[in-house]
Parts: structure tokens; C-alpha cells; sequence
């Protein structure tokens, strides 16, 4: 009598997947969109603008670092978001408020410092200038302003490669644009700035294999 004998099939399967104990098929975490990095920066100079900020890039208000290390055997795409808080300034004629932003991205080495003097990410704000009086003294008047939560996306240029680490630097600073009234406000000026927060993201986006798992 003649016996057969069976051997367990050996398949293979992609990166982004994998078995349990039991045998059953499983997705590996890398293989849907995650968020690696969230953090939420809080702005550290909030408050009244007591003395003029008129040479760039003005008072740093958020200062924050991030970095993720691709864990994974694959290569990842990265999207970085960096959402905005809600701004709020206060300004007196005739004087101007501005917010800047930048941030600076590197892999393997320390991302450069975020300088706004030339290029930066965003900016808001606004000025008021309402004139002035028979003796070129400021007209009394005060500008309220606030600014939505916003969002902005970057993709990184080039793919994490497995082992790479991704690195951040995110900063936002307040100016107030030359040129400066000492007499705002008919000799009563008012000036504010508040950037409250930044919360920054990094999102692992899967990608196809290009190798197979015996």
C-alpha cells in the first residue's frame, strides 16, 4: 500500500501583510494611511506688543520640533498639515499688525532654522489708518481682528526610505511693519497679538511592495 505524504503550502505574501498564530491573513499597521506625529504647540508669547517689532523676523510665539523615524520595511510618502489656531490682534491708528510662519524640513539631519525674512509658509494680519488731526496727530481708533483655524498640507518631495528619519521645525513670529507711530491712538495706543496654537501632523501614506515574504 503506498502512502502520501502533504506538506503545509508555503505562500508568499507582500510587505504589508502578515499572518497570526493561527495562520489567518492580516494587514500590517503601515499598510493604511496613520497619523505618525500630532502634536499641539502652544504659543509661548502671547500678549500685549509694548514696544515696536519693526525689524524682521519679530517676536518668535511658537517654537516646535518633530521628528518620525520610518520603522517599517517600505519606503513611505509623507503629508505634512499644520493647522492654525484662532488669531487675534488688536492694533491702533495707524499702526499694523502681521503674523508669519515657516517650517523647515530634513531627513537624517537637523531640519534648518525657519527663518520668515524672505520665504515663509503664511501670513496674516492688517493696519489701520484712519489720518490725522490739523497738527498730523493720529486720529483716535482701534482695529479688532480675528482669523479662522486654517490648514496647510506639503507633501514631502521624496519617499522616507526604511530606517530614515523625518525632521521638523515649525515657527510663527509677530511683526509690526515699519513704519511705527510712537503716537498711536492720539497718545493711547493698544496693541495685541495672540497665536494660541499649532497643532503639526505627519501622515504615513502605504505603499506596493516590491518585494515578497516566503
Amino acid at each position: 500500500m503506498a502512502y502520501l505524504e502533504f506538506t503545509e503550502p508555503n505562500v508568499c505574501i507582500s510587505e504589508n501583510l502578515t499572518t497570526d498564530d493561527a495562520g489567518q491573513l492580516r494587514m500590517q499597521p503601515w499598510a493604511v494611511v496613520r497619523n505618525v506625529v500630532d502634536v499641539r504647540a502652544l504659543s509661548g508669547g502671547d500678549g500685549p506688543i509694548v514696544a515696536p517689532l519693526t525689524a524682521l523676523p519679530g517676536k518668535l510665539l511658537i517654537d516646535r520640533k518633530a521628528s518620525w523615524k520610518n520603522t517599517t520595511p517600505l519606503p513611505q510618502r509623507v503629508l505634512v498639515r499644520v493647522t492654525r489656531g484662532p488669531r487675534y490682534w488688536l492694533t491702533s491708528n495707524p499702526n499694523a499688525i502681521q503674523f508669519r510662519d515657516r517650517w523647515s524640513l530634513a531627513v537624517d539631519r537637523p531640519a534648518a532654522i525657519p527663518v520668515t525674512t524672505g520665504i515663509y509658509n503664511s501670513q496674516c494680519g492688517s493696519a489701520i489708518d484712519l489720518g490725522t488731526n490739523s497738527v498730523a496727530e493720529p486720529h483716535p481708533g482701534r482695529q479688532w481682528r480675528w482669523s479662522d483655524i486654517n490648514s496647510s498640507d506639503e507633501w514631502v518631495p521624496q519617499p522616507v526610505e526604511p530606517g530614515s528619519t523625518l525632521n521638523l521645525w515649525y515657527r510663527c513670529y509677530v511683526w509690526t511693519p515699519p513704519p511705527w507711530s510712537n503716537n498711536a491712538n492720539k497718545n493711547q495706543p493698544q496693541h495685541e497679538a495672540r497665536a494660541n496654537w499649532a497643532r503639526i501632523q505627519m501622515m504615513a501614506f502605504p505603499q506596493q511592495g516590491n518585494l515578497v515574504v516566503g
